[in-house]
C-alpha cells in the first residue's frame, strides 16, 4: 500500500513539474527576447496601417503611437474621418456622424483602455514599473498547442489573461472582463501572422476580437513603421470649429 501512494505521489508531482517546466521569469524573458520588445521600447515612434472587418463593413485604418503614452488612431468613414487620440493621460474623440466635428472628452473606462493601447510593448513588458501583479496559472492544450497561461493584474484591478505558446513564446489570446456602458463584458482576442517588422523585432499582423463569445472585428496589418517623422501636435486637442460654436451658443 505504502508503495502505491508513493507511486502515487511521484506521478503527481512529476506532473506539477511538467505543468510548469518554466518559471513566470523564463517564460516573459523567452517572449520578451523572440518579440524583440527591448528593442521595440527604443523606437521613437510607430506608425500602423492596416484594415477592420466590423459588422460587414471594411475600413482603412492608420494608427501612430509615440512613447510615452500617446496614439492616434484615425478611420475614414464614408468621406469624414474619425479620430481618437490619447496624450498621456486625457483623451478626446471626433466623431462626425454625431452631426458635430468637436472634440468629445473621453473618460472612465474607455480612458483606460486607451492608455494601454498607446503602450507599444505591451503590459507584460516591464510590469512591476507599470503597477502590475503577474501570476503564473499553469500549462495546458489550446486547440493542439501547449500554452502558458499568466495572469495579469493592471493597477486598476482590472485582470487580463495571455496565452503564451509553449514552443515559441508569442501570444496567442487574451481574455479579459472590460466594463462597457456600466456591464461587465467578456472580451476575447485571438493574435495570429507574427511576421518580423525589422531584423529583431516581430508584430502580429491579425487580430480577432470577440464580446461575449461573438466575433465582432477582426483587424489585419498591412504595413509597419518604425520611427516615422511624426508632429507632435497632432495628438492636441483642436479648437472646436465655429459652425459647432456657433449650434452650441444655440
Amino acid at each position: 500500500m505504502k508503495k502505491l501512494i508513493y507511486l502515487f505521489v511521484g506521478m503527481l508531482f512529476s506532473f506539477t513539474l511538467s505543468a510548469q517546466d518554466l518559471s513566470l521569469d523564463e517564460i516573459l524573458n523567452n517572449y520578451y527576447e523572440i518579440m524583440g520588445l527591448d528593442k521595440l521600447a527604443k523606437v521613437k515612434g510607430i506608425e500602423i496601417k492596416g484594415k477592420s472587418f466590423n459588422q460587414g463593413m471594411e475600413y482603412d485604418f492608420t494608427m501612430i503611437s509615440v512613447p510615452p503614452g500617446r496614439y492616434r488612431l484615425e478611420v475614414p468613414i464614408q468621406g469624414q474621418t474619425m479620430v481618437q487620440v490619447y496624450d498621456q493621460g486625457e483623451a478626446w474623440v471626433i466623431a462626425p456622424w454625431t452631426g458635430t466635428l468637436a472634440p468629445k472628452d473621453i473618460t472612465g473606462d474607455q480612458l483606460k483602455q486607451m492608455e494601454k493601447q498607446a503602450d507599444i510593448t505591451g503590459e507584460l513588458y516591464n510590469w512591476k514599473e507599470k503597477g502590475s501583479k503577474v501570476e503564473l496559472l499553469g500549462k495546458e492544450d489550446m486547440e493542439g498547442s501547449d500554452v502558458y497561461k499568466i495572469k495579469l493584474t493592471d493597477k486598476n484591478g482590472d485582470e487580463t489573461i495571455y496565452y503564451i505558446d509553449a514552443e515559441n513564446f508569442v501570444i496567442l489570446k487574451t481574455e479579459n472582463t472590460i466594463t462597457m456602458r456600466g456591464e461587465p463584458v467578456k472580451t476575447e482576442s485571438s493574435i495570429s501572422d507574427y511576421k518580423p517588422v525589422e531584423e529583431g523585432i516581430i508584430m502580429a499582423y491579425s487580430h480577432t476580437d470577440s464580446y461575449n463569445g461573438q466575433v465582432v472585428n477582426t483587424l489585419t496589418i498591412d504595413t509597419v513603421i518604425l520611427n516615422p517623422e511624426v508632429d507632435l501636435s497632432i495628438f492636441e486637442k483642436p479648437e472646436v470649429p465655429a459652425a459647432d460654436s456657433t449650434q452650441q451658443q444655440k
